[in-house]
Parts: structure tokens; sequence; C-alpha cells
């Protein structure tokens, strides 16, 4: 038997940084840009890439760069146990088009998409029928048992697809049996497909340069994590709600440019770098030619996007600036 599981990756369109708080919502595109996890039959337990492959039994390694990757299988096998499904050695592949062609990555989420694919790949596999929010809660758990502070809002594209209205969950005791946190509701985790206007078109931009997120989020969670600071979050989240609720391609784009002006106050009041001299250049020229821009996701460098209510090429004046325009689809709603 063979089987395969998809992990998208992820532009954050609106909501970054106050998505990082339970309950305020992020508008995020799933795309089509991917990572794919393919399982077989094996002698013994196998995890490879592209560049390099790992042997191992009963999943006892603790390698760095296979973090990710282990704790999601760590996890869906702790859950055919619980179940009592037998299980036997496998071979897990990983490709992705998550980098670039010299191997840097773009910035789209490729941690959460490994975990996504692996642990979808493996549902797959096994014919254990989880749905699409248990797959979410499984790779959110795997995370947390790492220790990662996140929203979780890139699991939730990596899992889902399409475009989503994600707002982060709670914190809860992870010390609990698995198939009770799958079975509990985790107050205000939210997560729910949304349009967006069907006559804009978007340009993504790759900077070359990498961001450090977690050092970027951490930085602005001591401004924003004061309560005095609450006003500041729900002007946020009233502008992604516009966003998720807008028929209007006018009233979008005004949107984005609201959250982006959102994003730069945040800039000032906390010191973090959001738009680099990149993202900036990124901006102008798509302002210059009708359009509205911001960065996506944590900035400071990876990727921005533009929406226009026409299609424009401008690959030759951002190539000037040092920025690779990247072909970008939503990736197709999950369906389980």
């Amino acid at each position: 038997m063979k089987a395969e599981g998809i992990g998208w990756g992820k532009l954050y369109i609106a909501g970054e940084y106050a998505v990082i708080h339970s309950g305020y919502p992020a508008m995020i595109l799933a795309t089509h840009r991917c990572i794919r996890a393919v399982i077989e039959p094996s002698q013994d337990f196998q995890l490879r890439n592209q560049q390099s492959e790992i042997r191992f039994d009963h999943l006892d390694i603790t390698d760095e760069y296979w973090n990710f990757a282990i704790s999601a299988i760590r996890v869906f096998y702790e859950l055919l146990d619980a179940h009592h499904v037998g299980h036997h050695p496998i071979s897990i592949r990983l490709s992705s088009d998550l980098e670039h062609t010299d191997g840097r990555k773009l910035g789209l989420g490729s941690s959460a998409a490994v975990t996504a694919a692996i642990i979808k790949g493996l549902n797959a596999y096994y014919q254990h029928s989880l749905d699409v929010l248990s797959i979410f809660k499984c790779c959110a758990i795997s995370q947390l048992r790492l220790n990662v502070r996140s929203s979780f809002g890139d699991l939730a594209a990596a899992v889902y697809g399409g475009i989503i209205r994600y707002t982060r969950f709670e914190d809860f005791d992870i010390s609990q049996p698995l198939d009770q946190l799958l079975m509990k509701d985790w107050l205000k985790l939210s997560i729910a497909y949304v349009d967006i206007p069907s006559e804009l078109h978007w340009i993504v931009g790759w900077t070359q340069q990498p961001a450090s997120t977690h050092s970027q989020v951490e930085k602005a969670n001591e401004f924003i994590h004061s309560s005095k600071n609450k006003k500041y979050l729900d002007q946020a989240k009233e502008i992604v709600d516009k966003l998720t609720n807008t028929g209007s391609a006018v009233r979008f784009m005004e949107g984005i440019v609201r959250y982006r002006q959102w994003l730069i106050q945040l800039e000032k009041l906390t010191d973090v770098v959001i738009e680099t001299q990149r993202i900036k250049a990124f901006i102008d020229i798509c302002e210059k030619h009708g359009g509205v821009g911001k960065s996506s996701g944590a900035g400071g460098g990876d990727c921005a996007l533009a929406f226009f209510s026409y299609q424009r090429d401008l690959d030759n004046e951002l190539a000037i600036e040092g920025i690779i325009p990247l072909t970008i689809k939503a990736a197709s709603r999950e369906v389980l």
C-alpha cells in the first residue's frame, strides 16, 4: 500500500501579530506550493527528503533537523497505540516546493507543512479516518510538545487549504491523554473557509532575505500582551473581520491598506522591523501600478503580497529591486 499527505504552504493576508492571542482572527491563504509525504511499507523505519535520509527504530531520534517531522510521527503512533491499531515499519519520503532552486526557504511555512503532510499521510496510510479538525489538533499537539510558541495559523492553512479565517485556541494542559485532547473543545479555536472578491488578483514577492519569525513575534508580544493595549488588538480584529466579510474588491483593498498601517504603527511602538527596504520597494512598485500591498507574516524579510483589480506583470521592475516574483495559487480546500 502507498499513501500521500500534503501540507500546504501559507501566506498571511492579514491578522499577523494579533493572531498570536487567542480569539483574534487572521486571514490566511494556503498556497498550492506544498510539502508532500509519500508513505510506503519498508523493512525498517525511514524518513528522507531530497538531501538526506534517517533510519530509526521505534522513532527514537532527536536530530534537530527532523524535530517537527519526528514529533508528528510520534503523536500519530501514540494515537494508533491508544486505539490498539497494529503498525509496521514504513518509509516516509518528503518532497518540497517551498524552497528556491538553490535550497533557500521561501518563508511559506515549511515547519507547519511538513507536520501536516506527515500526519495527513499517516492518516491515509492507516485508514484512520481522522476528520480535518482532528488532524489540525494532532499537528498542533505535536508542535506544542516541542514547546513551540505560535499562533498555529500556519498549521491551519497547511491542513485545511483554501483561504481561511483562523483564531487561535486558549492554552490548555497538553499532558492529558491524546484521545481526550482530540475530543475536547479547544476554547476560542475557529477555522472557517472564506472567499475574497473574485475580480481580485494577487502578486507575491520573495525578498530573498530570511525573517526570524520567533524573535520578531516575541519582541512585539512584549508590547501587545499588556492589557492596556487590548484596544490596539481590537482594531486588528475589526479590520480582519471586515476583510473576511466583504464582497467588494474596493473595500477589500482598503482593508489591506488599513492592516498595513496597523503593522506600521506596531513597528513604531515596538522597534520591530516589519517592512524592510525590499518590502517597501515591493509595495511602492505595486502601488504605482494601482495595487495595494503589505508584508506577509512576521515581516523583516521573506514575502510580501499585493492585490490588484486587474492582472499585472511586474516581474522586471521587481527583479531590479532584488525581489523574486513567486507564482502562488490558492490550494484546494481539503476534503477528507
